[in-house]
């Protein structure tokens, strides 16, 4: 029972570290100036997901 809750507990770890570093990447390449010019030159927009309307497309 202590090795299945260690790696329960191992597995949590990995995927919230996983989130934290995914957010930091994108908000820092976001904040960036390069990732400031990047958008203003090719014109890129972030797309809003709304998940209510995704499943009425079908």
């Amino acid at each position: 029972m202590g090795i299945i809750m260690s790696i329960i507990l191992y597995a949590l770890t990995l995927y919230i570290a996983y989130l934290v570093i995914t957010v930091a990447v994108r908000h820092g390449i976001d904040s960036s100036e390069v990732g400031k010019a990047l958008k203003e030159k090719h014109g890129i927009q972030e797309e809003k997901f709304y998940p209510k309307n995704d499943l009425d497309k079908e």
